[in-house]
């Protein structure tokens, strides 16, 4: 166990999931306008919740753990690429609430059958306590890195 080090592993995890689930862009018909793989997580997160709650900057920074910084310059460049548009928020005209455009709207429809599949193979030959147990030991492991 010495020889394998959990944050290798979690980072090699993650660059093959993303690999393997968007294929590191669409499928190039947008061009330059291509999305990303996180940004196509982004427009899944936000596909996700917009129908049933506003989705600011704040709750994408929370779902993917990143800083704020990084944050803005994806959600930029998603909005230079048309994926997104950006409005003040009735309540508090300095967050802005992320809507997605038809063009993201019609990407994410066409991904959710991409992010099944791929969820499927995840978890293939787990049982759902071997899931819960995982799932479990992964917020444990972001507890700690929030407390480095």
């Amino acid at each position: 166990m010495k020889d394998k080090m959990i944050g290798m592993e979690l980072v090699g995890t993650a660059n093959a999931l993303r690999r393997v689930t968007f294929h590191d862009g669409y499928d190039g018909s947008m061009g330059t306008d291509t999305p990303t793989s996180m940004q196509q997580w982004f427009l899944s997160y936000i596909w996700k919740h917009y129908t049933y709650e506003d989705v600011f900057q704040k709750d994408i920074e929370a779902a993917f753990k990143i800083r704020r910084s990084t944050a803005t310059e994806i959600l930029k460049a998603m909005e230079r690429k048309k994926l997104i548009i950006r409005i003040p928020s009735p309540e508090d005209r300095r967050s802005k609430k992320i809507l997605l455009t038809d063009t993201a709207i019609k990407i994410c429809e066409e991904n959710q059958k991409t992010i099944a599949a791929t969820e499927d193979k995840l978890i293939a030959g787990l049982s759902q306590k071997e899931i819960a147990d995982f799932l479990i030991t992964l917020e444990k492991i972001q507890k700690n890195i929030d407390r480095i």
